[in-house]
């Protein structure tokens, strides 16, 4: 089964690993942390327990859960591509970005 997908393009399915991997990545971080207790205030690498690891990805863990698609466009993807539910409803689906109204309109 890995052969045939072996060089395609990722499915829609990749959102659901992305979604769960991401605010676990922050869960876990944050856990770390609270383990380490006084030792989780240090953030120098030289002097901090595993050199600054949990440091440091508690402090780019909330990238990964904007970076490549937020949270919330991940689930978008994982209801109308995974599971067939209806799109949101987008009134402006048709007209040029340019021709939106905004708030100095």
């Amino acid at each position: 089964m890995f052969s045939a997908c072996f060089g395609s393009i990722p499915g829609p399915e990749s959102s659901i690993g992305k979604l769960v991997n991401a605010s676990k990545l922050q869960a876990m971080a944050a856990f770390a942390m609270d383990l380490m207790e006084q030792g989780g205030i240090i953030a120098d690498p030289q002097w901090a327990p595993m050199t600054a690891l949990f440091q440091q990805t508690l402090m780019t863990s909330p990238s990964s859960r904007i970076a490549g698609g937020s949270d919330e466009i991940m689930r978008n993807i994982i209801a109308e591509r995974v599971l067939g539910l209806p799109p949101d409803v987008r009134v402006d689906k048709d007209a040029p970005f340019n021709q939106l109204p905004t708030a100095d309109a």
